[in-house]
Formats: C-alpha cells, sequence, structure tokens
C-alpha cells in the first residue's frame, strides 16, 4: 500500500452543477504531463441532471476517476471528503471553472523534491467568464506576516503533501476557506514556498459581484476575529489592510506581471503557409480592442492588416481590404472540404463555390448577444483538412473560431474571419469607393446601412481601443511579421 501511495498525486475537484466550464477543467487535469495520479471528484449535491455527465466521464476513465457524491455542504465539505478519500502521497485542488497547464504537476513534484518541500503554490493567470485575458500574478515564498496581510496563494495551483493538509482541513465558511487553511498550515511550515512559473489559469467569475465583495468583506473579517484570534479592532484593522493590498494586488496582475506577448501578420496573403491549422482576421480597431480574448489561442492566430488604427502598433503599415484577401487567396491543394460559417447567404455560398470551384457546407450560427453564449455553444463537428470562412462580426467570429479549433483537435482546419467582407466581396454590399477607402474613412461609408448597430459597435470597440492606447496596454504587445 505505501509504495501503490508513494508519489501519487490525488487531485480533488468539488463539482456543484458546473454546466459549461468543468470539460475543459477535467481535461486539463487528465493532459498533465505527470501520470501517477487519481481524479477525485467531488459532487457537492449537484442536481440530478449532472449525475449521467459524471458517470460518463468516470466510465471513459474508470482507473484514472473516483466520485463521491455528498449532500450540499460547500466547497470546503467536498475538498475536506476528497481529502480522507485520498491515497497519494500529495494532493491537489482544482476548481471545476479553472484549468491546470499541462507541465502543472510535473513541475511541482520535480521542485517537491529538489528542494524536499511540504507545500507549493504557483503563479497563473486570470480569465473572465468569456475566456478573455484578465492579468497574471506572480507567486512567491512568503511567511506568515506576508501572508495575513495579503491572501497570495491560488488554491488551483497548490500541492502539499497529504500528511500535512489532513492537520489542517478546510473550515466551513462561504469564502476565504482556503485563506483559514493556508494560514494554519504556515504556523507548522513558517513558510510557504511559491514558484514564479505559471502552472494554471484562474477563471474570475462576476455573477453577483456587489453581494460577493460585502460577502468577502464580511468572512475575510472572520479569518481574523474567529480563526485568527486578533481582538474586534485589530480584525477591523486587519480586514481593511488586506482590502488595501487586493486593490494594488488588482493593478499589477493587470498591468505589470504580463509578460510581453507576441502575435503574428502577414502582409501577402499568397503566402500563407497551410501546414498547421490557423486562424486568420482583420488587424482593425475592433481586434485591437479586443486582443485579450485572443491571449490563450495566439499561437493559432495570423492577422493582416486591415484598418488605420493598426498603424499604432505596427511600424510598416501595409493596409488590405477583408475583400482583397478573399480575392488573393488560393485554395491549398490538400483542403478537402469548404464551410461557410455564420449568416446564411445564397449570394456569399455562389462566390466561394464559383471563386474555388468547390462545393460549399453551410453552417447555420444563431445570433449571439453575448460572448459567453458562443462559449456555451453546442460542438461544431468539423472535418479534417478544411477551411472554414466566418461572416459574423468581429469578435464573435473569433471566439467562435478558437471554440472550432479546440473542439476538433488533431484536425487541420483553415479560419478565414471575414465579418462583412463576403457581404462586399459577395456584391451583398456595395463596395466603399477608392477615394474614401484612401482617406480612411470607410467606417462612416458603412454607417449607411445598420446605422444605429454600426454606432453602437464603433463606440464600443473605440472606447476599448483607446482605453488600452492610453493605459499602453500594447506596449507589451508585439506583431512580428511572418512573411
Amino acid at each position: 500500500m505505501e509504495n501503490t501511495k508513494r508519489e501519487l498525486v490525488s487531485v480533488i475537484i468539488p463539482f456543484y452543477n458546473e454546466e459549461y466550464y468543468f470539460d475543459s477543467c477535467i481535461n486539463s487535469a487528465l493532459s498533465q504531463t505527470y501520470s501517477k495520479i487519481e481524479i477525485l471528484i467531488i459532487n457537492d449535491g449537484s442536481d440530478k441532471i449532472y449525475d449521467e455527465k459524471l458517470n460518463k466521464i468516470q466510465l471513459k476513465y474508470p482507473d484514472k476517476i473516483k466520485i463521491f457524491t455528498q449532500e450540499n455542504q460547500g466547497v470546503s465539505a467536498a475538498r475536506n471528503l476528497g481529502i480522507k478519500k485520498s491515497n497519494g502521497e500529495y494532493i491537489a485542488f482544482l476548481d471545476s471553472d479553472d484549468l491546470w497547464l499541462p507541465h502543472k504537476l510535473e513541475h511541482q513534484i520535480n521542485l517537491i523534491k529538489k528542494y524536499k518541500l511540504d507545500f507549493i503554490h504557483g503563479s497563473y493567470s486570470i480569465i473572465n467568464d468569456n475566456d478573455s485575458f484578465v492579468g497574471k500574478f506572480i507567486s512567491k515564498t512568503i511567511n506568515y506576516n506576508q501572508l495575513i496581510k495579503s491572501c497570495d496563494v491560488g488554491t488551483s495551483t497548490v500541492l502539499v503533501k497529504s500528511e500535512l493538509i489532513k492537520k489542517h482541513l478546510f473550515k466551513n465558511i462561504s469564502t476565504k476557506e482556503d485563506y483559514v487553511c493556508w494560514l494554519s498550515i504556515i504556523k507548522d511550515t513558517k513558510t510557504l514556498f511559491g514558484d514564479s512559473k505559471e502552472v494554471s489559469i484562474y477563471r474570475d467569475r462576476k455573477s453577483s459581484l456587489s453581494a460577493g465583495i460585502i460577502l468577502k468583506f464580511i468572512n475575510a473579517f472572520k479569518v481574523y476575529f474567529l480563526y485568527e484570534n486578533k481582538n474586534l479592532i485589530l480584525s477591523t484593522l486587519y480586514t481593511i489592510n488586506l482590502s488595501i493590498f487586493w486593490i494594488i494586488k488588482t493593478f499589477k496582475i493587470s498591468f505589470i506581471n504580463p509578460k510581453d506577448i507576441n502575435f503574428k501578420y502577414i502582409n501577402n496573403i499568397q503566402n500563407l503557409d497551410f501546414k498547421e491549422s490557423f486562424i486568420l482576421s482583420a488587424l482593425n480597431m475592433a481586434s485591437l480592442s479586443n486582443i485579450n480574448l485572443f491571449y490563450f489561442n495566439r499561437s493559432k492566430f495570423i492577422f493582416w492588416i486591415d484598418g488605420y488604427c493598426a498603424k499604432f502598433i505596427i511600424n510598416v503599415f501595409n493596409k488590405v481590404p477583408g475583400r482583397k484577401v478573399i480575392n488573393d487567396l488560393k485554395l491549398n491543394e490538400n483542403i478537402k472540404k469548404i464551410y461557410l460559417c455564420g449568416k446564411e447567404s445564397d449570394a456569399q455560398l455562389y462566390y466561394l463555390k464559383k471563386k474555388f470551384n468547390h462545393d460549399v457546407n453551410f453552417i447555420n450560427i444563431p445570433f449571439f448577444k453575448s460572448l459567453s453564449e458562443i462559449i456555451r455553444y453546442k460542438k461544431i463537428e468539423i472535418d479534417d483538412d478544411s477551411l472554414v470562412v466566418m461572416n459574423i462580426a468581429t469578435p464573435k467570429q473569433e471566439v467562435l473560431a478558437t471554440k472550432i479549433l479546440e473542439q476538433n483537435p488533431n484536425k487541420k482546419i483553415f479560419i478565414l474571419c471575414m465579418g462583412g467582407g463576403m457581404s462586399m466581396v459577395s456584391g451583398e454590399e456595395k463596395i466603399v469607393p477608392e477615394s474614401i477607402e484612401n482617406m480612411n474613412l470607410e467606417w462612416i461609408w458603412r454607417l449607411r446601412t445598420n446605422t444605429w448597430f454600426r454606432l453602437k459597435r464603433l463606440f464600443v470597440t473605440g472606447y476599448g481601443f483607446f482605453l488600452k492606447l492610453f493605459l499602453r496596454y500594447f506596449n507589451k504587445t508585439k506583431f512580428i511579421k511572418i512573411d
């Protein structure tokens, strides 16, 4: 039994009615480069409709996954049940809407062995409900005096010796339960080892922001008053201090910690390389305003310069309208299938069929009111070696494109995010006069139709772009020419 337990990592995932993000969560645990793991999913009294979902996962991975069910008692009780049922030498926690990077466990196991540690926590990126990059938290080794001022341990980054965590189970408190646990552990270990390497992705959900802030403030006070035995005045001061440190930490996460990130752009569309899947998209005010949506899939994106705003970012400005991109594109001989994805259009279907001399399959997409609807949308099955042309607006088409690639792994799929360019090239919409285009005023020309919708979109994207420009967001966003 002891040999079986040695170096085994027990991964504990509390589950409660998580409909949209759990598949990505469990896949990130199953995709670890460290293979000696058991996964314990603690079903905390979820609705019955989730029983079948969880059972299917267990049947698919019977040697890896165990499911335990309890009446709804909260995340603390769920984690504690997982700890008690675990067989591993080490315990790792993963919340059901968070993600691990593939190297997470292997990297941390190596550090634990190297430095003879009982506890380690790591750095993590933060995304929101729309999978948009918010920022990055950089972990460091902390002592009690530092931890009491700011909870700088991400639960989904923790790897801890089983015998240690079993002495410091989670307390029954609606939020800050992890903070109480780390404060208890650090009295044993003196320090909590922090590593700067990013290992996890934390999802910051804003479903009930105002209620959440008030509850967190109350529970922060409870941490100091009930669990750290501070008096009333000290507990209040510590709570205020914790809030101040949270504001400072939030600023660092968004504006200080993220490193330079590189995107690719291309000038000559005929030089596109069809060896690996890609998403081709316009670099303009709309995409730059939403560039943080593409952060985690940046290796798949290739931009062409489409809007004047790109001039603020790229030194050599060579603007190419979307209609020219689709006109100049040469179909790779290996492509077996073509799809038009988005709004149905006979004119666009006819244009693509005539241009490529190939049958075109249509995928009807509903009008999405929000990006979160796209993330939650059903699976779109695409054949291998396919070209997919999108005709909906940015950034919805790019978010849908990343979802398609994620849903169709190990396939070569090439996605063109053409938006309104398809309307022009197919003759549905009049082409912008050259004189107006040369003055970079085509956005005024397009206000002739769907005026109110286009004005609202222009305001939103303009606000996002100029705010990023003012905050020097693009100082850490580089575009590298690939042709």
